[in-house]
């Protein structure tokens, strides 16, 4: 069997389409790639939350880097949490220490969704979501053991934590070319708070006012479009948090302001001269912008 099996696979040596096809055809129970295509690992979770990793073309290119993606599958009333999970919830947390040839992680994070409960406000994402992520190799004629310990917390009603283990398995690919994402990587790529000015959105002032404990961020922006409904996300140090902003419009819509609450834990810290960064949300559209904040 094995001798008549190379020997018609010698026949299909230039024609590889037809070749996997075949030993697919002889043997339903192996899974074949194909170069070209994406692979994706097995979804792991409930019916209410699973995730996966997807990586496309499943290569590195020649410095070594992939794009893998982070698939998230939600089940209508629950959602999932940013990198800032706001006043309730828990960011995912990740753990690469199994994999093998990493030398850098770079995730990405597709502009989130505000969400009100119970009088809390938290940001995540809800169907369906994709977190980029581009790995570097540490040596890029070697292959990537993507190995992925992924915690996160779901909430609807009630919040579940979860936990899988993702793997995926990614050769070395041509010694020219950049590194490409799928097209469903690729969508959620394009959903990442870009720098200011490319969505015709900017952020052009700061102020604080009050005293320290009753402090507020004042942030006016600009659009070259009239603003639908904007949202603003503030992170910054502990021990601060910020509330949900009030939204006031120029005549045209395309000037915003917007008045922030700031809380702060014990201690009464100022938030002059700290660090944060700004998500501002219209759409579609989104921006992130990072600055010192000054008196």
């Amino acid at each position: 069997m094995m001798r008549n099996l190379s020997s018609i696979l010698q026949l299909f040596s230039a024609r590889p389409i037809a070749a996997i096809a075949l030993t697919m055809a002889l043997f339903p129970g192996v899974a074949v790639a194909e170069p070209s295509k994406p692979i994706v690992s097995e979804w792991q979770g409930t019916k209410d939350a699973a995730v996966r990793l997807i990586a496309g073309p499943g290569q590195t290119d020649a410095d070594g880097r992939v794009w893998l993606g982070l698939q998230f599958r939600l089940a209508p009333g629950w959602k999932t949490y940013w990198r800032n999970p706001g006043e309730s919830g828990a960011p995912p947390l990740f753990d690469w220490r199994a994999a093998d040839n990493i030398k850098a992680t770079d995730i990405r994070w597709p502009a989130p969704k505000r969400f009100s409960a119970y009088g809390f406000d938290s940001f995540g994402y809800s169907g369906e979501v994709v977190l980029p992520i581009l790995l570097a190799a540490a040596t890029p004629s070697q292959a990537i053991t993507a190995r992925l310990n992924l915690s996160y917390m779901i909430c609807a009603n009630v919040c579940v934590p979860m936990q899988a283990d993702l793997a995926l398995d990614i050769n070395p690919g041509p010694k020219s070319g950049s590194s490409t994402p799928s097209p469903l990587i690729r969508r959620y790529l394009d959903r990442v708070p870009s720098p200011m000015g490319k969505t015709g959105m900017t952020i052009n002032s700061t102020q604080i006012s009050g005293l320290p404990g009753k402090q507020i961020l004042h942030i006016k922006g600009h659009s070259d479009r009239p603003f639908e409904a904007p949202d603003l996300m503030v992170e910054g140090p502990e021990p601060f948090g910020f509330g949900r902003p009030t939204v006031t419009y120029s005549a045209e819509r395309r000037d915003v302001a917007m008045a922030l609450p700031v809380y702060v834990g014990p201690g009464k810290a100022k938030l002059t001269d700290q660090t944060v960064t700004l998500t501002l949300v219209d759409g579609p559209r989104a921006i992130e912008h990072r600055l010192k904040l000054k008196p």
